[in-house]
């Protein structure tokens, strides 16, 4: 059973309830992603597989690079010619092959044992997710959640990835049909769903919202000597590929505000990417250096959350973001640019939203609120609680069973 309007609306709102053996007995998760990635989407996979794993469901996830190998030449090609030929038409055979690949692991997978549910993580993976089900005429519901902002295709447009237009329209056209066809889109934000359905024009058969939700941070410490950091710093964290869109060009001029008023305030970036020598150019040119301190990729991101003061978020555009659900499970006050679902955050967490029309006066109100241990301890404790009641793996493993039915 797909939940009703109703229940979409409380998904996320209610408290985690018990979840029962018999209500998925076993589930899919279908992805066009590799198996292993530090992405978003693959963060959501780990984290829904695990978690109905702990909830005694078995689920399986099943992805183009499982099984035989005789997909990987096909997938090479792409890697070593066509991306440096033409980009949209690497970006074709991609969403080609890697779906003609999922559907035959699927059909396979299906043929073995049939799941209660299959949850795709793209409108890719939740067409050959469809196809099987009408092959097979299995009676099994697809659900497909929405990780994108606005459109996929926009996104590898954003990413210089889609050139032709052509191929723009199709990929929306395809998008639209599928969000249409699945018999439940779930989002993650409030803010997502709009921005899709409304406008779009986009009328799926059923939507719900249930924010992503992550795991109690694994144990492990590390030592402020170990990064040259002094216990007398003011820590100030950021986590994100160092790209335009995480924007942390725009966080350095936010961040000389801060740093001019607090001596002792120092700025740790955690994460690669192609604006990393612009990002140090700009650090020399606005006499940062010292004071803003690289640390590049990290796999121990949750203990270097818990080092620091405050987690400041500054991207141009956010769904659902994990790196705030990692600063609200460390306890940290968060700032951000309040844009698409990162209000629906920081409204729980009691965040400190960041005017970008009015950086200095924002700059000044992080300031007050660092200086200010009555203010600072209580958006620790909303923080805190914020992640606790609403951003939790078990949380949100309970809201897709719900959502499933």
């Amino acid at each position: 059973m797909i939940a009703t309007a109703s229940q979409a609306e409380r998904c996320h709102e209610e408290p985690a309830a018990p979840v029962e053996r018999r209500a998925t007995p076993h589930a899919i998760i279908a992805t066009v992603n590799r198996p292993i990635g530090d992405t978003g989407v693959h963060a959501h996979t780990r984290q829904l597989r695990d978690g109905l794993a702990k909830a005694s469901v078995n689920c399986t996830v099943v992805d183009p690079f499982m099984g035989t190998r005789l997909w990987l030449p096909i997938f090479a090609i792409r890697r070593l010619f066509l991306h440096r030929l033409n980009k949209s038409w690497s970006t074709r055979w991609y969403r080609y092959w890697h779906r003609r690949a999922l559907t035959a692991n699927l059909l396979h997978q299906l043929k073995i044992t049939t799941p209660g549910a299959i949850v795709a993580q793209c409108p890719l993976s939740a067409q050959a997710a469809l196809d099987v089900r009408a092959k097979l005429s299995l009676h099994i519901p697809v659900a497909m959640v929405c990780h994108f902002n606005h459109s996929e295709a926009q996104e590898y447009r954003d990413q210089g990835q889609l050139a032709s237009e052509s191929a723009y329209q199709s990929i929306l056209k395809f998008e639209k049909q599928i969000l249409e066809s699945v018999d439940q889109v779930i989002y993650v934000s409030d803010w997502a769903r709009k921005s899709v359905e409304q406008s779009r024009d986009i009328h799926p058969r059923s939507s719900t919202v249930i924010w992503n939700g992550i795991a109690a941070a694994s144990p492990a410490s590390i030592t402020l000597d170990q990064l040259g950091l002094a216990s007398t710093d003011l820590l100030l964290i950021n986590v994100g590929t160092l790209e335009p869109r995480k924007n942390q060009l725009g966080l350095l001029d936010f961040f000389q505000h801060i740093a001019n008023r607090l001596p002792n305030a120092k700025l740790i970036l955690i994460g690669e990417g192609p604006d990393r020598p612009r990002i140090q150019q700009k650090i020399e040119a606005l006499n940062l250096t010292g004071r803003v301190v690289l640390l590049g990729s990290r796999r121990d991101v949750p203990a270097l959350l818990s080092l620091a003061d405050a987690y400041v978020h500054y991207a141009n555009l956010e769904n659902c973001p994990i790196t705030l659900l990692e600063a609200a499970r460390a306890s940290l006050p968060i700032a951000a640019i309040p844009t698409g679902g990162t209000p629906e955050i920081l409204a729980r967490c009691a965040g400190l939203s960041i005017n970008i029309n009015d950086i200095p006066g924002s700059a000044q109100s992080l300031v007050d609120a660092l200086n200010n241990p009555t203010v600072r301890a209580a958006m620790q404790q909303k923080s805190r609680e914020a992640f606790h009641d609403h951003f939790t793996s078990e949380t949100m493993t309970a809201a897709y069973l719900r959502a499933l039915g």
